[in-house]
């Protein structure tokens, strides 16, 4: 069946990548203009479907999808690990010259971008998780699910496979709006595209996926949580604890989907994507400028170029006004280890910053705000900039 309920999922190009000595990698463009965005599949799609869910999203923007190895027109091995599939996705990014793009995963190709962008986060402009399996907790139900689909897949094939993920993976409206015949063309669809063995080789590598908060606190790439709110491995706790794991996080939930929000509601989709990027874009050209100001007073920090640093300067003369070997210019710039601040004077240091900026230390701010008197003022320029603005202009006054 060539369009299922009017998706379409024919290949219509011919275009491969070599990756490495014996796999290549089959890739679709779309668009010609915009950011670029590349869409890794999970395990039961196939890089044509995309193109019923990013049709407007190529209109402003550069759209990449591909097969996996084992996958619909990529190559097929049989012994693969996990982390051949991050190592594809870089050779590709290399392959085709792009520098950097957002990536989006779902469901289990989720972790493909997570790990990715930990490990390259030079090359991610952004992520975007929609269904993710890599949620908060040590991964428990998730590999027990899997391992119930590696059983439904090697002892009654795809078929089976497919009554197995379809009441797992759909919210009941879409399953009631489908009926018995998109049900049964879904199916056929799936059977049709997806042999057994490479999938099972897919599925059991899956597995060696890690889980875990730490992994997900280890993201520092602009990030977005795209949530169907039918969705049995999220709810709003585990969601908000993620949203605290991930420094740079937004969560936009999608209502009444479940696993596979695209599939459900297209619009939105595209539209929380769109959304997502369109405000970095703005937070970027608002950060633009306040960055090239804080590299050029940085230079001259200690001698009125930034008022902000020139504070934080003062405030650690005057916690350590017992010490003569601090340095007279680039104080700001200099590591607060090398400084041996005692514990007391660290904490006081702090104490006064928030008295002066009139801001209070969030309990989970990374300790690497800490690193040196720059690091703090970019922490408080990003997260109280009201608060360090008004300080600011109450000192020039007085």
């Amino acid at each position: 069946m060539d369009r299922p309920l009017g998706v379409d999922i024919r290949y219509t190009s011919e275009k491969t990548l070599k990756v490495s000595d014996d796999i290549e990698l089959y890739y679709e463009l779309q668009g010609d203009e915009g950011p670029h965005i590349t869409l890794v599949n999970n395990f039961f799609i196939i890089a044509p479907i995309w193109r019923n869910y990013t049709a407007r999203l190529a209109t402003s923007n550069r759209v990449l999808t591909y097969d996996l190895r084992n996958q619909g027109a990529s190559s097929l091995k049989a012994d693969l690990d996990w982390e051949d599939h991050v190592t594809d996705l870089l050779a590709l990014l290399d392959g085709l010259g792009v520098e950097k793009t957002y990536l989006v995963g779902t469901s289990t190709s989720a972790f493909i971008c997570r790990d990715f962008a930990v490990r390259y986060p030079e090359r991610v402009s952004g992520l975007i998780m929609v269904g993710p399996s890599c949620t908060p907790s040590d991964g428990l139900k998730r590999r027990a699910t899997e391992r119930a689909c590696i059983n439904s897949l090697a002892n009654g094939g795809t078929a089976a496979l497919w009554d197995h993920l379809y009441s797992v993976v759909f919210a009941e409206d879409a399953m009631r709006e489908m009926g018995a015949a998109g049900y049964l063309g879904l199916r056929e669809a799936f059977t049709a595209v997806h042999p057994a063995e490479p999938m099972l080789a897919n599925l059991k590598a899956a597995l060696q996926a890690a889980d875990g908060p730490e992994l997900l606190s280890r993201i520092k790439v602009p990030t977005l949580l795209l949530l169907g709110d039918q969705d049995p491995l999220w709810e709003e706790g585990n969601a908000a604890e993620a949203g605290r794991l991930i420094e740079d996080s937004l969560t936009v939930w999608l209502h009444g989907v479940g696993h596979l929000p695209y599939m459900e509601d297209g619009d939105g989709f595209q539209a929380a994507i769109q959304d997502f990027l369109d405000r970095l874009a703005r937070r970027d050209a608002e950060l633009a400028p306040r960055s090239r100001a804080t590299t050029a007073s940085r230079a001259g920090a200690g001698n009125g170029a930034d008022p902000v640093l020139d504070k934080l300067c003062e405030l650690l003369r005057v916690v350590v006004a017992d010490r003569t070997d601090l340095p007279e210019k680039g104080l700001a710039d200099t590591p607060l280890s090398s400084i041996g601040l005692e514990s007391w004077a660290f904490t006081q240091l702090l104490g006064h910053i928030e008295e002066t900026f009139a801001v209070e230390w969030d309990m989970d701010v990374p300790t690497e705000v800490f690193d040196s008197l720059a690091t703090i003022a970019d922490h408080l320029r990003k997260h109280h900039d009201a608060a360090v603005t008004a300080a600011v202009s109450k000192g020039e006054n007085q």
